[in-house]
């Protein structure tokens, strides 16, 4: 038996919950796939990070394999995307391929090695997560509310932190907005530096 066999029943449930081709999240379905009906997570999948990850990869590689099946049948198409996941009918007159078959998100989540992730390979993702998410937009600004141009490291963020503070805290006579930009920015820059 290989582990794509293991998987059948996770897959079919799902091919039954997506062909009413109404649109749902990913959350909805692992919380679906929670309930005692289906019985195929446990209701502390969720819970740590370990469980949590390798529910969403056998999810997301129950999904991508379908995407996968129904392409090569000619017999629906699968949207996943981070807001939604929606199954639609095959067009009746489609030239239409297979999905892109260079999409790296869909061969990471076909590779069922993935799933041995360890511990701290997790962590270190969910780290990286949070710092690509605060990072883009922000640090440029913060930077500049700090007084500071990049490449920078923790100390002197830190330095220029207190300076600053000092200099414009509402007891020495500085302005109340000023101050707590200052202290949101280095808060930002502390998550991603210290």
């Amino acid at each position: 038996m290989t582990a794509e066999d293991t998987l059948q029943p996770l897959q079919a449930l799902l091919s039954l919950r997506l062909a009413d081709g109404c649109p749902c999240s990913e959350y909805d379905l692992l919380r679906w796939l929670q309930q005692p009906q289906q019985g195929l997570f446990s209701p502390t999948a969720l819970q740590e990070p370990q469980s949590m990850f390798q529910a969403h990869f056998l999810l997301m590689h129950c999904l991508y394999s379908l995407r996968q099946q129904w392409a090569n049948e000619r017999s629906a198409l699968l949207d996943i995307s981070a807001l939604q996941i929606q199954k639609h009918p095959w067009p009746a007159h489609s030239q239409q391929q297979q999905p892109d078959q260079h999409d790296p998100l869909a061969a990471y989540y076909l590779d069922l090695q993935h799933l041995q992730t360890s511990d701290d390979d997790i962590e270190q993702l969910l780290r990286n997560f949070w710092q690509r998410l605060l990072q883009p937009a922000d640090e440029a600004a913060d930077l500049a509310t700090l007084e500071l141009q990049p490449p920078t490291d923790a100390g002197e963020i830190r330095l220029q932190y207190r300076k600053l503070a000092m200099r414009h805290h509402p007891d020495r006579g500085g302005q109340p907005e000023r101050f707590r930009d200052i202290q949101s920015a280095y808060q930002r820059l502390r998550q991603r530096y210290l």
